[in-house]
């Protein structure tokens, strides 16, 4: 949307601020809830501070020492998610980084941050050098997680599961078993049961996607997502299970 507001119009950054800025509004005028983005471009998180609850770091950015520092500024949870190679150090010293104060340079300012002790981990699955997916959402992961937190003086100690992604092989109908899979390991450990703090699942009007010329309303041009019926009945199950 940033940089195609309008798809019968050459792209126009401004205008791309502009309607995301009123889609974020709109969301909180109608819902009370503010939404969550990821920080893909750290130099565009402060056109939307105001309106962001929440702010992700991807796998293929969260190496990067900028998107670090500014996440060491930002007042609101900011999860990083571990990098496509499945090294969990470099997400653990992302988490160290971004709960840490820094001083640097941002937008031309010299800036003092003070840390951000909401800081916490996103596993999302990753790829191995065959191009083969490594799942990290059940519960030996999430125990040697809970040790990694525990080895330094970490803040806050959380741990949200993407379902999709390389968890599921971006098979978007496998969200629904994995997320009950992460319910049954917090019920059975107390531990892991404190430590994860949600679920992120890709999800959207229809189930699955197509290609951005597709033309069927509702169905995500990007990864494939769970429908939106479907949607509703996993979230009603798992708060009962709950």
């Amino acid at each position: 949307m940033l940089h195609q507001p309008d798809p019968n119009q050459r792209p126009n950054l401004l205008k791309g601020v502009i309607a995301i800025r009123k889609l974020h509004i709109k969301v909180l005028q109608e819902t009370g809830f503010s939404c969550a983005d990821e920080m893909l471009y750290p130099e565009n998180y402060r056109f939307l501070s105001d309106v962001l609850g929440y702010v992700a770091v991807g796998a293929r950015s969260v190496e990067n020492q900028q998107h670090r520092l500014v996440a060491s500024g930002i007042q609101v949870p900011v999860g990083m998610k571990n990098p496509t190679s499945g090294d969990l150090a470099v997400m653990m010293n992302s988490i160290k980084a971004a709960q840490s104060s820094h001083a640097f340079i941002f937008t031309d300012r010299e800036v003092q941050s003070t840390g951000n002790p909401l800081t916490h981990a996103i596993l999302r699955g990753a790829v191995d050098r065959y191009g083969q997916n490594m799942p990290n959402y059940h519960y030996e992961d999430l125990q040697m997680v809970s040790e990694l937190y525990k080895k330094n003086d970490y803040k806050n100690p959380g741990i949200i599961i993407d379902c999709n992604h390389s968890n599921s092989g971006k098979k978007y109908e496998e969200q629904i078993r994995i997320a009950k899979e992460v319910l049954h390991s917090a019920r059975y450990s107390k531990t892991i049961n404190s430590l994860v703090k949600g679920l992120m699942i890709e999800s959207y009007l229809e189930d699955g996607c197509q290609k951005p010329d597709g033309g069927i309303y509702g169905k995500s041009i990007t990864d494939p997502c769970l429908g939106w019926a479907k949607t509703e009945r996993l979230v009603q199950e798992l708060a009962d299970a709950r």
